[in-house]
Formats: C-alpha cells, sequence, structure tokens
C-alpha cells in the first residue's frame, strides 16, 4: 500500500508538471506575469519583448521583437528546447549576409531568460573616429531671418546662412569639452567616450573624467549607404535615473514624441574620405528631411532654455552675444521653406 501512494503521488506530479507548451505567451522587460529576462553583448537590455510560442513541447519559435538594430522582428524557428528538472534551456543561431545572430537561454513558468550576440559585417563605420568639428550648411534659403542683435550703433540681421558660419565654430568649442571619440561596433552599439566632470562654482574648470557610455543606449547599422540610429529611450531614462536618482520622466511630451519619430532608426547620412595627412576621415551628418521632422519638437525644446540663454561669436573682430530663444522661435518656419540643409559632425581615425 506504501508503495502505490508513492507510486501514485509521483505520477500525479508527473502529470502536473509545467511543459514549454504552459509557458506560450509574449514576455516583455516591464511584465510582472512573463517577465523578459534579456542581456544584448551581456549587458542588461530594457524595454522590449520576446514571443516564445512551443506546438509540441520538444521545440519552441522565439521572435525578438526590436532586438537587433534595423529589424523589427527577428525570428528563430524550430530551436530544441532540453528538459531539466524545472528548467528548459535553448540556443540557436540566426544568420545572413549582413549579421550573425546567436541566443541562448532558459525558460521556466513565468521568466524568460535570453542572452543575445550579434556580429555584423564589416562596414566603413566600423572602428573608432575621434571629434574633430563641427560642420553646417544653410544653403536654400540662407537668407531666412531668425532674429536681429543689436550693437548700438545699428543692428545686425542673424540669418540662416549667418547662423550656419557662425554656430560650428561655437559648437566644437564646446563639444571637444565633452565628446573625445565614438566607436562603432561589430554588435551594433554606439559608444562614445565622453567628460562625466561636473562644473560648479566652486570647480569652473574641473579636470575632464572621460568615460565610455553604456551598451544598447544607441545602436545602429548600415543600409543603402545610410547609418540608421536607433535609441533606446528606455535604456536612456534608465541611465539618466541612475545618474540622477528621483528624476521623474514617466509624463514628459519630448520622450514620446521622439519615440514615435524612432520607430524607423534616425536616418543619418556620412561620407568618409582619406584627409591630407592621409587617415581616414568621416562626416555624419543629417539633412532637412530629418530636420524638418524634428521641427514640431523645437517649442517644447525652447520652453526647456532660459530666457537670458545666448552664445557668443565673433563677427569682423567683435564679440556679439546673440539670444537662442528667438532663433528657436523662428526656426520652425525657416526649416518649412528650406530645401538644401546640412547638420553634422567631423571625425578622423583614432590613433
Amino acid at each position: 500500500m506504501v508503495l502505490g501512494i508513492v507510486f501514485f503521488a509521483s505520477c500525479s506530479d508527473s502529470d502536473n508538471k509545467d511543459t514549454p507548451k504552459d509557458f506560450n505567451g509574449i514576455y516583455s522587460t516591464t511584465s510582472t506575469d512573463r517577465v523578459l529576462d534579456l542581456k544584448y553583448s551581456n549587458a542588461v537590455f530594457i524595454g522590449k519583448s520576446v514571443d516564445f510560442n512551443s506546438a509540441d513541447g520538444k521545440s519552441a519559435t522565439l521572435k525578438l521583437q526590436g532586438v537587433v538594430p534595423g529589424e523589427s522582428e527577428t525570428v528563430f524557428s524550430s530551436v530544441p528546447l532540453e528538459s531539466g528538472s524545472s528548467v528548459y534551456t535553448f540556443s540557436a543561431e540566426n544568420k545572413n549576409d549582413s549579421r550573425t545572430v546567436t541566443l541562448e537561454g532558459s525558460i521556466v513558468k513565468g521568466k524568460l531568460t535570453v542572452n543575445v550576440n550579434v556580429k555584423f559585417a564589416q562596414n566603413e563605420l566600423m572602428k573608432t573616429w575621434d571629434f574633430s568639428a563641427v560642420k553646417m550648411s544653410w544653403t536654400k534659403p540662407h537668407d531666412y531671418l531668425l532674429t536681429e542683435v543689436d550693437l548700438g550703433f545699428t543692428k545686425m540681421k542673424i540669418t540662416t546662412g549667418l547662423l550656419a558660419t557662425m554656430a560650428p565654430t561655437m559648437l566644437a568649442k564646446e563639444l571637444k569639452n565633452y565628446l573625445q571619440n565614438v566607436t562603432f561596433r561589430e554588435d551594433g552599439n554606439i559608444v562614445a567616450t565622453y567628460n562625466t566632470a561636473t562644473v560648479t562654482e566652486e570647480n569652473p574648470e574641473p579636470e575632464a573624467d572621460w568615460q565610455s557610455s553604456p551598451l544598447n543606449l544607441a545602436q545602429y547599422c548600415v543600409k543603402d549607404g545610410v547609418c540608421y540610429v536607433f535609441l533606446s529611450l528606455d535604456m536612456i531614462m534608465r541611465q539618466v535615473d541612475m545618474d540622477q536618482e528621483g528624476r521623474s520622466t514617466g509624463t514628459d511630451p519630448i520622450l514620446g514624441a521622439v519615440e514615435q519619430l524612432l520607430a524607423n532608426g534616425i536616418p543619418v547620412h556620412f561620407e568618409k574620405t582619406v584627409g591630407a595627412d592621409g587617415k581616414d576621415a568621416l562626416y555624419v551628418y543629417l539633412d532637412e528631411v530629418l530636420l524638418k521632422q524634428l521641427g514640431p519638437l523645437l517649442p517644447m525644446v525652447e520652453s526647456l532654455i532660459p530666457e537670458d540663454m545666448a552664445f557668443e561669436a565673433s563677427i569682423l573682430g567683435k564679440t556679439i552675444s546673440v539670444p537662442i530663444g528667438p532663433i528657436l522661435e523662428n526656426l520652425p518656419g525657416a526649416l518649412e521653406v528650406t530645401t538644401a540643409m546640412q547638420v553634422g559632425l567631423q571625425f578622423k581615425g583614432a590613433e
């Protein structure tokens, strides 16, 4: 009788054991019912989801949604499932001419763990580039009036063409204090070396503290000669919260608008050349098509800028102060009639 009871209990436990078919569903990094623990290049990646489906309990189909740069969905079919005591493990590879994606992971009731690694084919951007300069051209229209600056004896008109002449020098000077280089990695990540030192009244010129940006904040892929950049807003805001504990981001209207804009990636044009010194040079820029899309966001940006904020520019040997507020206020009108414009950064190959 004792043996019979033990045998019956063992059979009942076996019959009630969860199988992969019981785990089917979409797992996300924000869910509490179907939790996704996702890592990309061994680094945490939030704001994503994976669809798990097993028809027979022996193999499964996994659909990575927005995980691989440039792919809205990456499908792994007929992935074998290895059974453990209560955990099922798996590994698979998805390969084409442009990249190789490998994954491994495990699933239990309520939780899917996935580690993803990607290796893209070599492209012209894939290396480290040192920041060099800012470049801007605004040729059509070059004479759109943005604001006027009172010089005392006369007023100077700040047009789009004049702004394109003045702004690069000022921006480059500032950026060199904060941006050292940018690396386009083979896994599709963009990593920047930036200065994290904080300027204070007591220490207005702190010693530079150069650090590398975390993985999975910004990614890229190259298609038909265009670099598409993908920003992970969830990862960016996670990093902001880590740097500035307590900052609220849930109702930021700018983030909502940007999220819609970035759904298909930011198209960034690039030109690779060889400089006079024989080293590789790179120019990456945005054109008027994308900048017009950004136009509706400018009023929101303007509301965040202090009324007295200005930048200094040198005109004919005279230093003038140009207010930023009126320029931002008039930029949407200028962009609306713009037919030719570029704003970009110049880099040189790192040593």
